[in-house]
């Protein structure tokens, strides 16, 4: 008689411990699933496929490769990106600067080097009105600024580009042949 009466204590046990471990993870997994509805991130930007950006000169000491980390950033997301125009004396001469190499954006950093921190300020300027579209700052030690930009660039400005547009072209493209029926001859 003892040895069924062990079997269902250790049974009502296990029974039990199933029990409540049904309960309090089935509570803790509701928490868990409420608190991802909750926490839904925005849709990922998009921009039009083949958009032209210039990425202007960055001044310091990790300008060049600050400067190359953008451009492959824009790239991955489907940018065509050029390097190749100088930096410009002032802003005024975005919308004539875009409407000659066809871009729809700008965007231009302001380094600030420190011996401890270094700190960026990225603008994104529209290429058809020359307005500012987007503005975003990080700072960090030296040797991990470049994280933080890979890390956040794209969340705070990508929406950014997706309005950008580029000038209307002075230059008047070939027109496709025409037939022209002249009537009959005479």
């Amino acid at each position: 008689m003892i040895l069924p009466v062990r079997g269902l204590v250790r049974g009502a046990t296990f029974v039990a411990a199933l029990t409540l471990m049904s309960i309090f993870g089935g509570a803790a997994q509701a928490r868990a699933s409420h608190g991802r509805a909750r926490a839904s991130r925005p849709p990922e930007p998009r921009v039009a496929p083949g958009l032209r950006v210039s990425v202007q000169p960055i001044a310091g000491e990790h300008g060049p490769a600050l400067r190359a980390q953008i451009a492959r950033i824009l790239r991955g997301r489907g940018c065509r990106v050029t390097t190749a125009l100088a930096a410009v004396s002032g802003t005024g001469q975005y919308p004539e600067l875009a409407r000659d190499n066809r871009l729809s954006a700008f965007v231009v950093a302001d380094l600030v080097e420190g011996a401890r921190r270094d700190s960026v300020t990225f603008l994104v300027w529209d290429g058809a009105t020359g307005t500012v579209l987007g503005r975003w700052s990080a700072s960090g030690a030296p040797k991990e600024l470049h994280k933080a930009v890979a890390k956040s660039f794209w969340k705070s400005l990508g929406a950014r580009f997706e309005t950008a547009q580029a000038p209307p072209s002075d230059r008047i493209e070939e027109a496709a042949p025409m037939y022209v029926n002249a009537g009959e001859p005479l």
